[in-house]
């Protein structure tokens, strides 16, 4: 597949990822919003019952009021009657000259002229009593005895003072009763609403409507531009922010309103306690769809990669093949043709140059089926334990050749002092001979290979140092993958099909161990992208304890 197709399929992918995260977010958002609704709809409903029952309170005992006040009217009335009748009957005696007028209302009202006849009503126990008198032309109350004289002065004193009382507690009433009518009711908040029974009253309410989350609530007044009442008072600001504000005693005329806000504090999390479900399955459908994602684009280039490096390897082995096999099909033509005449030495050099291109053809065929090895992951593993350092030994025996035919050298440096470790044998002495070998290959000088041991906590390091050309950190993280070869341009100079040190990572794995590498850029060259001279390969093994 196309580097181009590629790149629109991922493009694609990209864009129905952000799509589907775009309408998941927008649903999560909506789940949300919905709670925040049902919050708001059921405070309304919850705050109408309680503003109701307050205004019934509060007008229960205004109603109250009036009915006392209509009580009093009652009562003065009464007492002007009884005061009139003593001026009308003694004039004289008590030292008064004005009359009563009944009112159409069923009231009286005192008149400073004299009424020579009046009507009159009034309510004893219940019962409605009305009558009539007609004032005399004479005052006979100069003939009347001292006593009686007495009796009747002190009788109207009493009435006068209980009419006096009964004005001033009429005046004290009626005042109240305009107060609460006309002006702000802080009074009847300070004293008519107790914060407990308020607190309680409002979380019930809010219970019944299914709200059972921690509320804030206040009582805030416009005629003094306060809050009045707090629940606790940490909350003011977020009070006079919130939307949540109703108006107190809404049936009593007043340029100064009272108002009830309220504040959730913990809405969001009462409503993820709702619907914390539905927020979950969201978030694993996010984190699901991020992970498909990635992995399926990450595989998708992965595979494109390791095809290439396929191709790159085929086309290697192909052109490697073609030289053995091109090489014996001559010598087997030579050998063929009757006009050539070969002596002892020359067939036995025919010879060797058969077996050397046959083994070149056998170690083709073994790392093709050490590479379906690797895939498959099926090594099988003969662990016993063993002396590492006489296997180090083994690989510097057979790699030895190699480097002195370059003029190098392979040091030796074992000091662990416990070298016993558990693994199969063989493919560790592989392991160590392929560093040796790449350290060989890849140094443009003698090669001086240095080997190091040491013990450390839980097992044993080797250590393979080299001054060869190093590797560039951008590709350090790379050569341990299946056929990846460090890119040396148009260059071809050094052979490999990119198996040896992902055969390193995969055996050191299978052991319990791992393999790093470190390598440094030039210090001497202006050009950062030139490596430096030499790199060093980590081997750690897992000691058993003893």
């Amino acid at each position: 597949m196309k580097k181009k197709k590629l790149l629109l399929i991922s493009v694609a992918m990209t864009l129905s990822l952000l799509g589907l995260l775009s309408v998941q977010f927008y649903w999560t958002r909506r789940i949300f919003a919905i709670g925040e609704d049902f919050i708001t709809h059921s405070a309304h409903l919850a705050m109408e019952e309680v503003v109701a029952a307050l205004d019934k309170d509060v007008s229960s005992a205004r109603w109250l009021r009036v009915q006392n006040l209509r009580k009093l009217d009652l009562e003065l009335d009464s007492v002007d009657a009884r005061i009139a009748v003593l001026r009308y009957a003694y004039p004289q005696v008590l030292h008064e000259d004005c009359g009563l007028v009944w009112n159409g209302d069923g009231s009286y009202s005192l008149v400073e002229e004299k009424i020579r006849s009046m009507k009159w009503s009034d309510t004893v126990n219940g019962v409605a009593l009305t009558g009539s008198f007609i004032q005399a032309d004479e005052d006979d109350s100069g003939i009347l005895p001292d006593t009686l004289r007495n009796r009747i002065e002190e009788t109207y004193r009493q009435l006068q003072q209980k009419r006096n009382d009964l004005m001033y507690a009429r005046r004290v009433l009626n005042q109240m009763l305009r107060s609460s009518l006309s002006q702000a009711p802080e009074r009847e908040v300070g004293s008519k609403i107790s914060p407990r029974e308020l607190d309680s009253l409002i979380t019930a309410a809010l219970v019944a409507h299914n709200l059972k989350t921690a509320c804030e609530w206040g009582v805030y007044s416009s005629y003094s531009s306060k809050l009045l009442l707090q629940k606790t008072g940490r909350y003011g600001l977020k009070l006079l922010q919130s939307p949540l504000v109703y108006r107190l005693f809404p049936s009593q005329p007043t340029d100064y309103p009272t108002y009830l806000m309220l504040y959730f504090p913990n809405r969001l999390t009462f409503i993820f306690a709702q619907m914390w479900y539905l927020v979950v399955a969201s978030l694993v459908l996010f984190v699901l769809l991020i992970y498909i994602f990635v992995y399926t684009v990450v595989s998708i280039w992965r595979q494109k990669k390791l095809t290439e490096m396929k191709s790159d390897f085929i086309n290697h082995v192909t052109h490697e093949i073609k030289t053995p096999v091109s090489t014996i099909a001559l010598v087997c033509e030579s050998l063929d043709d009757p006009d050539m005449h070969y002596d002892q030495e020359g067939l036995q050099e025919l010879f060797r140059i058969i077996r050397h291109e046959n083994q070149r053809l056998q170690s083709l065929s073994g790392q093709i089926i050490q590479i379906s090895k690797m895939e498959k992951g099926d090594y099988f593993l003969n662990k016993t334990e063993f002396s590492l350092h006489k296997a180090i030994e083994e690989a510097v025996n057979n790699t030895g050749f190699q480097v002195m035919h370059k003029n190098g050298r392979i040091v030796t440096h074992l000091e662990a002092e416990n070298d016993l470790v558990t693994g199969d044998r063989t493919h560790i002495v592989h392991i160590i001979s392929n560093l040796i070998d790449n350290a060989n290959k890849y140094c443009t000088e003698k090669p001086l290979i240095e080997i190091f041991t040491r013990n450390g906590e839980g097992g044993i390091y080797v250590d393979v140092k080299d001054n060869g050309i190093g590797i560039a950190k951008a590709n350090q993280k790379k050569i341990f993958e299946k056929l990846y070869r460090v890119p040396t341009g148009n260059l071809h100079d050094v052979k490999g099909f990119g198996l040896g040190l992902s055969y390193v990572a995969s055996i050191m794995k299978q052991h319990g161990g791992r393999v790093w590498v470190e390598s440094e850029y030039a210090a001497k060259t202006s050009d950062k992208n030139q490596p430096k001279t030499g790199s060093v390969f980590h081997l750690f093994f897992v000691q058993e304890k003893s």
